[in-house]
């Protein structure tokens, strides 16, 4: 078996295996940062808090479940993302800016929309190509003089 095939299964597997929890843990992670960021607007900071507390819970959890993509090479990376989200959202403890919450609802869905890429299966990819090949028009040739 090559080595993009077997990639190509892991990858099948974990989307078979994780694909709702991700799609819930997602949908979770940028409600929470949106009430977040809603209250930190009003300065509504003790009804800010329990969304940055679900929120650290749930990167945490998204975390764990990215980690388990069959990449190794992108682990470092996911680290690295929510090492910083952590950083981010204690010390939104402090004093919640909205601006960094906001930052990291748009990292929550860049990722996302990564991610979806990612598990994307590749022979639907191939056969949105080949359907929209077909589906064009017939471009009329020009008379012959």
């Amino acid at each position: 078996m090559t080595q993009a095939k077997h990639l190509e299964q892991a990858i099948n597997g974990f989307r078979d295996s994780c694909q709702d929890e991700m799609d819930f843990l997602f949908d979770s992670l940028l409600h929470s940062l949106a009430v977040a960021s809603k209250n930190a607007k009003t300065h509504s900071y003790e009804r800010a808090n329990p969304s940055l507390r679900h929120a650290i819970m749930l990167s945490g959890r998204l975390r764990k479940n990215l980690k388990a993509l069959p990449i190794p090479s992108l682990h470092g990376h996911v680290d690295d993302l929510f090492d910083y989200f952590s950083e981010v959202l204690s010390e939104a403890f402090k004093l919640p800016f909205v601006e960094d919450i906001d930052e990291l609802r748009l990292l929550t869905a860049e990722l996302r929309k990564g991610i979806r890429t990612l598990l994307e299966p590749t022979n639907k990819a191939q056969h949105v190509s080949l359907v929209s090949q077909d589906s064009r028009p017939a471009v009329a040739s020009p008379p012959l003089n």
